[in-house]
């Protein structure tokens, strides 16, 4: 059973200006993109200066020095390029409005700025932290950062530290899980002590080289006389960094070293503030406190909500070429979203009833999409809305209706199709259109078998599922129902899933405080090319029911 959708299209204005938060490698770069748009930009930046954010993650233009003198025209351009203005020492202090319409107030210095944006991009850069504590370690004389060593290598200071006769030892993978930019980081220090005619030792856990080139310099290490250590343990390292020990793994027998120079690894991190801005623009943060969640309907750039996008630094650990490749996506995004001006859009997606609606702000808390707004009333943005229906199931008063999936157009349906049930038992799946519904489409057409008495309701997510619906199934003749939502982490609408696994919950207990057996309804979670398993949970789920014999309540 499917609603078709009669919703009007209207044309409504939006402000093509744009924010963009980050004045580093990853931001002046999505600022380009978007001034080659034709897009007025306003660069917002924590730090004083934009040398100073260049400064802060200067280690990923010495990990890509090709990239790294490309920036340099970038930042010329920019700061040369009329419809840029960059408010450096700034910070957000409030954040509302909906997508192509975003008000901003900031604090520049002792100054309250106010201004309209009609997207925004996070375009930090990611920041590097040493781990000398993990290793037991301080910073001295023979103990530094790669940071620290990547700072005397481009002033030319390298050459009494890591000359000829002299020992480098490198610490990775120990104090953090590995990761391919802190490899090619090390990789490349390698290389340049090699060439100062040094010996390079390096004691890592897993060898990160999932990047491109990697495996190329990891051997071009070796064949110049680098040495690798590969432990499943952190060596024993005196507190002064004077002697490493390690059971070598080749030749089962501890190999201690005395080393002129150590090199602790770096921790690559989430942005500075990074979880604040999240807050004040109701994004979801993802692992790590970045700000994307790991949700594969927001990759590459998008976020939970229309309008904000992320790139590179601010959504992951990100080098350069991942960085700027998010930049001229994010751009593109932008150009899709705020277009020249105008954009067509549905004249409602969801309607609210301002006699029904308490103002308990249920539909505020629970929309993923940061959609709804208040006036007198709720007030759901179309260009923000993704039409998922949480807000209306959640509703205590029933006062939301989402255009083409009305809670009586549902029932009717349900009233309709279980009228006319053969005598094997009669199931009512809900399938979420992003998930299950495409799965039960590859089932037909691979010809899968599925039950004769199957009745299929079409929703937009599973958070669409009310009790009303579980229970009029019931009450309408089904002797069980299934609700199919998406994986954990993979819900287009965010919690759509954990929404519907709760409701399920609480009716299979008011099932068997009523008598019925729970397992006439059932919840789980499909993706959209698990035909084959679609077919088996149905097919079980009837021979359950054959077991259990037709609904109490028939």
């Amino acid at each position: 059973m499917r609603a078709e959708n009669t919703s009007m299209m209207t044309q409504v204005d939006v402000n093509t200006s744009v924010f963009v938060f980050g004045a580093g490698w990853s931001g002046l770069r999505t600022t380009q993109e978007l001034i080659d748009l034709g897009y007025a930009v306003t660069v917002v930046e924590s730090k004083t200066d934009i040398d100073q954010a260049k400064a802060s993650s200067r280690f990923l233009a010495q990990a890509s020095p090709e990239q790294g003198q490309i920036f340099e025209s970038t930042i010329e351009n920019v700061s040369s390029t009329p419809g840029v203005e960059c408010l450096t020492g700034t910070t957000l202090l409030h954040f509302e409005g909906m997508p192509g319409e975003f008000r901003l107030k900031l604090q520049q210095g002792t100054e309250v700025v106010e201004r309209q944006a009609g997207a925004v991009v996070l375009a930090s850069d990611v920041q590097a932290a040493p781990l000398h504590e993990a290793y037991g370690l301080k910073p001295s004389n023979r103990v530094m950062s790669q940071t620290q060593l990547e700072d005397l290598f481009q002033g030319g200071e390298a050459a009494k530290l890591c000359g000829p006769g002299r020992r480098v030892a490198f610490l990775v993978g120990f104090g953090q899980e590995g990761n391919p930019l802190v490899m090619r980081r090390i990789m490349q220090e390698v290389q340049e002590v090699q060439e100062l005619g040094g010996q390079a030792y390096v004691y890592v856990n897993n060898i990160k080289v999932a990047a491109n080139g990697l495996e190329r310099l990891y051997r071009a290490n070796r064949d110049r006389g680098a040495i690798y250590f590969k432990l499943q343990a952190a060596p024993a390292i005196d507190p002064d960094g004077s002697r490493i020990v390690c059971l070598d793994p080749v030749l089962g027998q501890e190999v201690a070293l005395e080393p002129d120079l150590v090199v602790v690894e770096e921790k690559l991190e989430t942005p500075q503030g990074a979880p604040q801005l999240a807050h004040l623009l109701r994004i979801d943060l993802g692992p790590w406190n970045f700000v994307q969640e790991n949700n594969v309907h927001r990759f590459p750039v998008r976020s939970n909500r229309e309008g904000i996008f992320v790139v590179g630094g601010s959504r992951d650990v990100a080098d350069l070429t991942w960085s700027w490749t998010d930049a001229a996506n994010a751009a593109l995004e932008v150009h899709k979203f705020l277009g020249h001006g105008t954009k067509l859009v549905p004249e409602s997606k969801a309607v609210v009833d301002k006699e029904k609606c308490c103002f308990c702000l249920t539909c505020y808390r629970c929309c993923p999409h940061g959609a709804i707004t208040w006036e007198d009333k709720p007030v759901i943005s179309s260009l923000a809305c993704q039409s998922c229906g949480i807000c209306a199931s959640e509703c205590p008063q029933d006062a939301i209706q989402i255009r083409a999936f009305e809670d009586q157009n549902i029932k009717s349906q349900l009233e309709q199709s279980l009228s006319n049930v053969p005598e094997s038992p009669g199931i009512v799946a809900f399938c979420c259109e992003n998930s299950s519904l495409e799965a039960l489409k590859m089932a037909h057409r691979f010809g899968l078998n599925l039950p004769a008495g199957l009745k299929t309701v079409h929703i937009p997510c599973a958070g669409k599922v009310d009790l009303d619906y579980l229970f009029t199934a019931f009450l309408k003749g089904a002797d069980g129902v299934l609700v199919l939502s998406c994986h954990p982490g993979n819900c287009k609408s965010v919690r759509g899933n954990t929404f519907a696994g709760w409701r399920v919950e609480n009716v299979q207990r008011m099932l068997t405080n009523a008598g019925m057996d729970k397992s006439r309804l059932r919840f789980a979670t499909l993706a959209s090319n698990m035909g084959h398993e679609l077919s088996g949970i149905l097919n079980e789920m009837e021979a359950d029911l054959q077991n259990l014999g037709p609904s109490p309540l028939k």
